[in-house]
């Protein structure tokens, strides 16, 4: 009898203990994790527009003190400059959706639905500078290519492992080569942030330093049941041709971008060099690598552009002026070509799911039909 009063005890709390004694993943779990997903999207855009108030605050406070009147040119509407900025622009969406296509090797057979997937990122990273762009393309793929979220979170940090060092590769070669008054500062943080990456790019495709990456990735309490899939995932992406085709349509995007922005300033009357131009894109690329950006750019981005021009060595006043106008002119060239290629090449995930059946359906189940015909003739 006491025996199974005992028994009784503990099974009554072990039931009192299993819903709130968990294991895994979801025993640690921070305010954030907890909140509704539409509390936490408006404290982000509460964010993004505080920080583009305070920037355009800082701006106008840094123009008061300096003292100087910012004197605004108009925009040169020639033809030849605006034909490369729209070309740059749509090489550039056309070289991120190759390196797309690359990384997923199991859904080549949709390149369609790839382009339209990342114009779609690329069209929420320009409204939104930041994770934002990144976050939208894990969303879509899910939805319209059916990836997995550890597929397609592991195929963006590869893709922007690959922007960093390419753009921090640029800065510092364009500055030699340019023998501009860029200082030694900047040349020599973007080289560390160069560094940096290729050191995390080998840590992910060398085989063994992977290995003890995603080892001690595994202890991590939200990291750990990933960790597996997540090396099994970049195994696929580990051999030497992939990795050469990833380098050709990096190293074609920044000559893409190089090209737009090229056409951009000779637009707003900024007349640089070629290697100029790229130094001054390098320095304001990687200064979008701060957390903490304004909608569309909005300050944060004039910011940017105003440093990175004034480290080449463009008049304050002239920097601001081009800052604002570059800007405007990006979000009117690159904005509408990113919706256009995301609303004509955006299928809806049933209708890929469904194509992606019937293909596996034909390789499969068609050869097992023509054996059986041939045999029966």
């Amino acid at each position: 009898m006491s025996l199974r009063l005992h028994t009784m005890t503990f099974t009554s709390h072990a039931k009192a203990l299993m819903p709130t004694e968990t294991v895994g993943p979801t025993a640690v779990r921070g305010p954030s994790d907890t909140m509704p997903r539409p509390t936490r999207r408006r404290r982000l855009v509460i964010r993004a527009a505080l920080t583009s108030v305070v920037a355009v605050g800082l701006l106008i406070l840094v123009w008061h003190l300096l003292g100087r009147t910012v004197i605004w040119s108009g925009i040169h509407l020639t033809p030849l400059p605006l034909a490369l900025a729209i070309t740059g622009a749509i090489v550039f969406l056309l070289g991120r959706a190759w390196r797309f296509w690359l990384l997923l090797p199991a859904y080549r057979r949709f390149p369609v639905q790839i382009l339209g997937v990342t114009g779609a990122g690329w069209g929420a990273g320009l409204l939104l500078p930041g994770p934002s762009g990144d976050v939208a393309f894990v969303a879509l793929a899910r939805r319209a290519l059916d990836v997995s979220v550890v597929r397609a979170t592991g195929v963006d940090v590869l893709a922007r492992l690959f922007d960093i060092v390419s753009i921090a590769a640029v800065a510092v070669l364009a500055a030699f080569i340019s023998a501009g008054n860029a200082p030694r500062a900047v040349i020599a943080t973007a080289a560390v942030a160069g560094a940096a990456g290729v050191l995390v790019l080998t840590l992910m495709l060398a085989r063994r330093p992977r290995r003890r990456l995603l080892a001690l990735a595994s202890r991590l309490p939200r990291v750990g049941d990933l960790a597996e899939r997540g090396e099994r995932a970049i195994t696929e992406l580990g051999s030497r041709r992939l990795v050469a085709g990833l380098v050709a349509s990096t190293s074609l995007c920044r000559v893409a971008t190089a090209v737009q922005y090229a056409g951009l300033m000779t637009l707003v009357g900024l007349h640089l060099g070629f290697w100029q131009t790229w130094f001054v894109l390098s320095v304001r690329t990687l200064l979008f690598t701060v957390p903490v950006q304004g909608i569309a750019g909005i300050g944060t981005s004039q910011a940017w552009w105003t440093g990175a021009l004034a480290v080449e060595g463009v008049p304050f006043a002239s920097a601001v002026a081009a800052s604002v106008t570059i800007q405007a002119l990006d979000l009117a060239i690159s904005l509408p070509i990113a919706g256009l290629v995301a609303l004509l090449t955006l299928v809806p995930r049933r209708s890929v799911t469904m194509q992606k059946e019937a293909g596996e359906y034909t390789t499969v189940e068609g050869r097992r039909q023509r054996i059986l015909a041939n045999t029966r003739r």
